[in-house]
């Protein structure tokens, strides 16, 4: 089969919508499927990979990087023609949007939609314009772009849960994100006693991890405060590790600082798909108290890392954590988050059994058996096509 994706953001970009791409991008050609993908070009990166097409981009705020692809090109047009593709599945409902729906038009194929986001939420980002105003607009797109694609997809429950609030009412299955699950569960001691010497942890700390954007709709200065009354109630034990960047890299560190945390908060900035999982090694605990997810594919990392997750009970967690079993789901308090945090801290015997169950939650979202599911759903679009 080939496969055509049109993706408003891929490598080196790091997301959770990216690393979806690359996961199921890898199964599908290990599967002898051909895959290209059309996204848009990052400055300064080159494209080691076939089958990749760059629009010509431009970034139209400096408040994240984020390349908007400019999607005009006759070059494109060429180059799918001569892919001669079997379905294009589209992974964002603006922007390259439209281009995916002209090619499948012209070529009479099927094509598939997958709703990645709760895209309202990020409307903040689009300068010069009220947030309500954006957030009403957002949704008017995806509900006409509903009309004109074959099928949607999305994550998770919550999402589809979400969508059904906007009145489509085409088709949406639930197919979970997935990853090589491998990756994570397969552990190289000699790099993570490394990496514990880079960051200077001390042998008895308790390592909590969070690893993803960093940047307002992500809450981590919930963490951060739930931290401060852990401290307060003289249980210093602890190092938080923040891995990744974002828009509110600066203000996280500023609250650090302004609560006397910044001997236990360390900000690794953005760390490669290859170095990645050497950080979930080291962790005791990973931290995630995002309320804007869908799904939350770093969460399934941890997971297969073995490790027992603390969420905040909200869309995304709640489809993947099942609370007092792989995980514990917290209020969206912060008070609340920090009793819970302090109990994972101090009481290693169920560390050790949610990590037990979490290793075992993570087979569910193995990407060879996730791959299939997607694939039977090409098939049965080209098929009624």
């Amino acid at each position: 089969m080939r496969i055509v994706f049109f993706t408003n953001c891929y490598k080196p970009l790091i997301n959770g919508v990216v690393s979806s791409i690359v996961s199921l991008k890898g199964a599908f050609e290990k599967k002898g499927h051909e895959i290209y993908i059309f996204a848009p070009k990052v400055g300064g990166y080159t494209d080691e990979e076939k089958n990749i097409f760059r629009y010509h981009s431009v970034n139209l705020t400096q408040k994240v990087k984020y390349p908007i692809a400019i999607p005009l090109s006759f070059e494109a047009g060429r180059v799918i023609s001569s892919f001669n593709p079997d379905i294009i599945h589209l992974h964002h409902p603006f922007v390259l949007s439209l281009p995916a729906l002209m090619y499948a038009a012209r070529l009479q194929i099927p094509n598939v939609l997958t709703l990645h986001t709760q895209y309202e939420r990020y409307s903040y980002y689009v300068p010069a314009i009220p947030h309500n105003i954006t957030s009403e607009a957002i949704r008017r797109i995806v509900f006409s772009l509903a009309d004109k694609v074959d099928i949607i997809t999305t994550p998770s429950q919550s999402m589809k849960e979400l969508i059904n609030r906007y009145g489509i009412t085409k088709e949406i299955v639930v197919i979970p994100n997935a990853i090589d699950i491998d990756i994570f569960r397969n552990k190289n001691k000699e790099q993570g006693e490394i990496l514990k010497k880079e960051l200077r942890l001390a042998p008895d700390e308790i390592v909590i991890l969070y690893v993803g954007r960093v940047s307002i709709e992500k809450d981590i200065d919930k963490i951060i405060k739930a931290l401060a009354i852990i401290r307060d109630q003289n249980n210093t034990n602890f190092q938080f590790i923040v891995v990744g960047e974002g828009t509110a890299l600066e203000q996280m560190k500023d609250l650090a600082d302004s609560l006397n945390l910044a001997d236990k908060v360390k900000f690794t900035g953005a760390v490669s798909r290859e170095l990645i999982k050497y950080y979930y090694q080291i962790a005791d605990i990973f931290a995630f108290s995002s309320t804007s997810e869908t799904f939350g594919i770093v969460i399934i990392e941890a997971l297969a890392s073995g490790l027992p997750i603390l969420a905040v009970k909200a869309p995304g967690a709640v489809d993947i954590i099942t609370d007092g079993f792989n995980g514990i789901l917290a209020e969206n308090d912060i008070a609340n988050f920090a009793e819970h945090l302090s109990v994972l801290i101090q009481d290693k015997g169920l560390r050790q059994r949610l990590s037990k169950n979490a290793q075992q939650t993570a087979k569910k979202y193995c990407i060879d058996t996730v791959a299939d599911r997607v694939l039977e759903l090409y098939e049965r679009l080209i098929a009624d096509n």
